[in-house]
Formats: C-alpha cells, structure tokens, sequence
C-alpha cells in the first residue's frame, strides 16, 4: 500500500544520495580532462532532470521496480563489465583490445560521476522505503551503487564499449549489441536504478561513441 503523507513527505522531498562526492569518484571525475572523452560536450545532459523525488512519476518507475521478477544470477553476470566482453571476446575466438576498453569504462565513468553528483538523485532502495514500496533489491558487490542513482553508469559504460567492439568486430556486430543491452536491463532488474537512470545512460554512450567515431578517436 503506497502511503504518502505529511508524515513522509519532507523527507521524501529532500532527500538525496550522497551527503559529499565520495574521494574516489573526485578523481575519477578529475581524471576526464586527460582521457579520450576531454573533448566530449555533455554540459547538455544537466538541462534533462530527473523526475522530482515527490512526483507521481517517480512513485510509478517505483511500484514498476517492484514488480519485476529479480534474477540475482543475471545481475550478478552483467555487473562486471570488462569481464563480461572479455569472455563474450573469448567465446568469440577474437582479440580482447583490453586497453581501450578499460580506456572506454573510465572515460565514461568520469563524465556520468560528473553527472550523478550534479543531480544527486537517490538510489530507488533509499527512496521507496518511504513511499512504504518493497524492493526485493540484490546485493551486487564492487559496483558504484553506492553514487547516486542518474545517470547508469554500467548502461553508458556497456552501450558505449559494445559499440565499439560492434565497429571493431562488425562480423560479431549482433553478440556485442545484444551484451551492451543486457548490462543496462540487468541495472533495472537489479532494482539498483531506475528505468529513466538506464534510458538517459544509454543515449550517452550512444552519443560518447558517436563523438569517437566522427572525431577519429577510435
């Protein structure tokens, strides 16, 4: 039963993810203006807002989180994602270009910090237990669940890096795609991010790889 009250609602209404930027995401964040995304624009990502913590909208990304049947097994798999196209590399029979992407993830993990800690938007684990909703949320270890909730970080990260596996593999175009799109649902059915967190991440890395390809960085 969904409540929403005054006993609830300043508290909803206020609330956010981090109190401070966590020391390791700052370096990360600092790290981007020597990496081969310094001369991506994305000053545009901080005009599209997130749902506000108190709009119906966001209660209904919620009880929708809710209802989706978890799969520990899969989100496990897909939290690792340089791990997840080095073995899709391996059962391909092709070439892991390891430095690129471990170049690709950090990039993309400076740019979408920047992001996360401009918005401040609180994981859906912290917001629903006030709006009395249940999150049967997983326990996935070593991922940055614990920055805020928008953008994905692991859906920009997997559409950016399957994009360019795609390009560099166009024989294999349709496994690596399809991995870059699970990396980002496994994010939902882990309930540790809201569906709009995952939609704008996958615009990024669309749009990172995009900047990459024209500017002939890769």
């Amino acid at each position: 039963m969904l409540v929403y009250d005054f006993k609830n609602i300043g508290k909803v209404y206020d609330l956010t993810n981090n109190d401070s930027v966590e020391p390791k995401h700052a370096e990360r964040i600092a790290e981007l203006s020597d990496s081969i995304l310094a001369g991506f624009k994305y000053d545009k990502y901080k005009n599209l807002k997130p749902y506000r913590n108190e709009s119906l909208r966001t209660m209904t990304e919620l009880i929708r989180l809710s209802q989706i049947p978890t799969d520990d097994e899969f989100s496990y798999k897909m939290d690792k994602v340089r791990d997840s196209y080095k073995k899709l590399c391996k059962e391909l029979d092709v070439k892991f270009p390891e430095k690129m992407v471990k170049e690709l993830k950090n990039s993309a993990s400076g740019v979408v910090l920047d992001l996360k800690y401009h918005f401040n938007r609180p994981r859906p684990y912290k917001l629903a237990p006030l709006l009395n909703i249940e999150l049967d949320t997983n326990k996935i270890e070593d991922t940055t669940s614990d920055s805020p909730s928008y953008p994905s970080g692991h859906a920009t990260q997997g559409i950016l890096i399957s994009n360019y596996m795609a390009h560099k593999y166009p024989q294999h175009k349709r496994e690596f795609l399809k991995l870059g799109r699970d990396i980002a649902k496994s994010r939902v059915i882990a309930k540790v991010h809201y569906q709009t967190d995952v939609d704008l991440g996958i615009s990024i890395g669309n749009d990172m790889f995009n900047y990459l390809k024209q500017n002939k960085l890769i």
